[in-house]
């Protein structure tokens, strides 16, 4: 979708501009033409950050957050699923808004303040033009090599494009004043200042619901000011002769077109300050400290472009995960010889919860007990991969050919599930089905869910009340279910509803903008041993 692309490339543009202000900050880089620069190159990255996103090298940043949950949903997916509407009504009713698709809704409020926005620059783009044309050309020997025109429709100096507009009182002015004035106008023209801030117009139009946009194409507007200050104050040495003359122009200004007035009001007190200021005046860009510029900032944007958040924090995981998702081909096996793998294998996390291997008539099937069985198929004679997802198994034998554990490949995770009795799993198992019959929810979860939710609305979760293991990946992706949780508002109900096949709580919770099912199991003593949330079925 449009709109998802334009609002990721906000975000990275707005990084980017945080990097280059920090780099000024810890440089101390005062010279304004030196950041006239580098605000200029930022302004060239983030109009084309969306084509940088397609072809910048993709990068990988760390994220604390161990994901390998093997055959349970892992915390990362409390953020799975799917978006509430702000207008999603509890069961059986139907909401007022439900007509409304709120993308389209999106779509077309940005469409429509965008092109309002593009729509005046253009009509200020046409009438400076038109200005510029009807405005008389001065021929005169101080005019030098400028454009110079002269237009009885402005009162204060005006660049428009490459052409220098006077108003008719310059013919009074001294010729100190006029060589400022050109110097200043001048300037702007040199640097190509007109283009520079078409484009900050444009980039604030088409990003207009990003702060940063619009802070930027004021910056460089001040930026352009002071460094034609600079040029102007060379043709004369009295600061405060300069300082009075943007003074008067500032007062005469009124509501101009596209273009650049050497006075606006707005920008006027801060320019004074700064030339009454006095001290050396700045050094300007040449060639190689644009090049010196462009080739420290094209690394920040496109590591800027390129970098995405993973759920990686090791290349060794990294490495497994890329050969875990590799085509396998099976090879030919007797599926009596599956008869040595069947039987029940203790998960790392969820010792109540054993892996059942079993031989299905050929197939070989596995899965968590009360989850849903995958067939697997052999690899070699040891180890076994499935066609549903990424994961494989390598049985281990003792030196008597006795299968002793399975490691399971997953996520980029190599993890040894030992072997258990069969007396052991398959007490778990029945256990398991006769709660699942009894569907009576386990003893301290309604509190402890009630305790997790009001936590993630505080913004701070308790990690005494969930397993050790839980606790780094449910305060990793934190911020992710604040966003998904907190729109719904205040939580007004929550009732239990069933316990699912695999033995965990289902719960129904309702809350002011919407309603959700939570998925929760606890220990004994009453510690969250998994969780996650849903829309409501």
């Amino acid at each position: 979708m449009m709109l998802t692309l334009l609002l990721e490339a906000a975000l990275r543009s707005a990084a980017l501009m945080g990097l280059a202000w920090l780099a000024l900050r810890l440089l101390r880089v005062t010279n304004p033409f030196t950041q006239m620069a580098v605000w200029v190159g930022v302004l060239g990255f983030s109009l084309i950050m969306p084509l940088l996103m397609r072809l910048a090298p993709t990068d990988t940043m760390a994220v604390p957050l161990d994901g390998i949950r093997l055959w349970l949903r892992p915390a990362a997916e409390l953020v799975a699923a799917a978006p509430t509407t702000a207008g999603e009504a509890a069961p059986g009713t139907v909401s007022a808004w439900a007509w409304v698709d709120w993308r389209i809704a999106a779509m077309t409020l940005y469409l429509l303040v965008a092109g309002v926005m593009l729509l005046r620059l253009a009509a200020g783009m046409l009438a400076s033009l038109r200005l510029r044309s009807s405005a008389l050309p001065q021929s005169a020997p101080w005019t030098g090599t400028h454009d110079v025109r002269v237009s009885t429709r402005i009162n204060v100096p005006l660049t428009i494009a490459g052409s220098i507009l006077l108003p008719p009182d310059h013919v009074r002015w001294t010729d100190v004043k006029r060589r400022a004035v050109l110097a200043h106008e001048a300037s702007h023209i040199q640097r190509g200042d007109y283009y520079t801030l078409l484009l900050a117009a444009i980039h604030r139009a088409l990003f207009w619901f990003s702060p940063v946009a619009w802070w930027l194409n004021n910056h460089l507007a001040e930026l352009a000011e002071a460094n034609s200050d600079t040029d102007a104050l060379e043709q004369m040495e009295d600061r405060l002769n300069y300082a009075e003359i943007l003074v008067e122009m500032a007062h005469k200004a009124s509501r101009l077109p596209a273009g650049l007035a050497m006075a606006r009001p707005a920008t006027v007190a801060a320019r004074v300050d700064r030339i009454l200021a006095g001290g050396t005046l700045p050094l300007r860009m040449n060639a190689a400290r644009w090049v010196l510029v462009l080739a420290l900032l094209a690394p920040a944007a496109i590591a800027t472009a390129g970098t995405n958040g993973v759920d990686k924090t090791d290349p060794v995981v990294a490495a497994r995960m890329v050969e875990q998702q590799k085509p396998r081909t099976a090879v030919a096996m007797d599926p009596a010889t599956y008869d040595k793998f069947a039987g029940y294998y203790e998960m790392p996390f969820t010792a109540s919860r054993p892996l059942k291997v079993y031989r299905d008539g050929t197939r070989l099937m596995a899965h968590v007990i009360g989850q849903t069985p995958m067939e697997f198929f052999p690899e070699s004679q040891t180890k076994f991969f499935s066609k549903e997802a990424p994961v494989q198994g390598t049985f281990q034998l003792d030196t008597t050919g006795k299968v002793t554990s399975v490691v399971l490949h997953q996520n980029g995770h190599e993890l040894p599930t030992p072997r258990i009795d069969d007396a052991k799993g398959k007490a778990l198992e029945q256990a398991l089905a006769a709660r699942v019959a009894s569907n009576k929810p386990l003893p301290g979860s309604e509190a402890a869910l009630r305790a997790h939710i009001a936590q993630i609305k505080a913004g701070k979760i308790d990690r005494d009340g969930l397993l050790p293991d839980r606790a780094d990946g449910v305060i990793a992706v934190l911020p992710k279910i604040q966003a998904e949780m907190l729109p719904l508002g205040e939580l007004k109900k929550l009732e239990f509803r069933r316990v699912d096949e695999g033995g965990m709580d289902v719960y129904r919770a309702t809350y002011d903008k919407g309603v959700r099912d939570w998925w929760v199991l606890v220990t004994p003593d009453g510690k969250l041993d998994s969780m996650w949330f849903g829309p409501a079925a």
